[in-house]
């Protein structure tokens, strides 16, 4: 019983965490309003793939590397945090430029495409990996069985799945992207200012510690 309510105390503390605005969260709306539906659930499955990088590396001991070799972990913060200013500069530049027309029923993003906006944007951000450290030590304690680490890194990955791709499908109904065009150069703005934001504070923080 202290594995089933550690795991599930794991799953609630997440799932919180995920659905707090960030990255990840802008990036799907953005990939929502923008493409069908399938294009969406390939950018999510690409989200789910950086986070179990992330959750893998803090269950298997890479945060103590990085700890030693703090450079590691500066140049990680600050090329994550250069990437994810340049999105946002992105998207203040074609904030007023109209949506690209699909061509013979195609999107504007491809399947690959979209899983790799999504990988990249959540692995951008090596501050993911601290957390997980943070949950796995106050939730998961020494001395329980591999086999309940491994759970947990598959229950952030569903974590993250299952609520932005719950996200990405009430976002990408007609409506919703009737709504986006019609206001698209404001939430390309603030979408950008978000990123832009989340990306300074990644690139303040590897030069503080430097």
């Amino acid at each position: 019983m202290v594995i089933f309510w550690s795991l599930l105390a794991l799953m609630g503390v997440h799932l919180l965490a995920v659905a707090s605005p960030g990255p990840g969260f802008v990036s799907v709306i953005q990939t929502a309003v923008r493409n069908p539906r399938r294009i969406m659930f390939m950018h999510v499955f690409g989200l789910g793939l950086a986070s179990a990088v992330w959750a893998s590396s803090a269950v298997f001991g890479l945060q103590t590397l990085m700890v030693r070799m703090a450079g590691v972990y500066r140049v990680l913060e600050l090329a994550g945090g250069l990437y994810l200013m340049w999105i946002g500069f992105k998207s203040w530049r074609h904030a007023k430029a109209p949506l690209p027309v699909p061509v013979d029923g195609g999107t504007e993003l491809t399947a690959g495409q979209a899983v790799w906006r999504g990988f990249s944007t959540n692995i951008a951000n090596p501050k993911v990996m601290v957390f997980y450290v943070s949950i796995f030590t106050a939730v998961l304690r020494p001395g329980m069985p591999a086999w309940v680490r491994l759970v947990a890194i598959c229950i952030t990955i569903f974590d993250n799945m299952a609520l932005y791709g719950t996200l990405g499908t009430l976002i990408s109904t007609p409506r919703a992207q009737a709504g986006y065009i019609a206001m698209k150069s404001r939430i390309d703005r603030v979408a950008g200012t978000v990123m832009l934001g989340f990306g300074a504070k990644l690139v303040w923080s590897a030069r503080r510690v430097a």
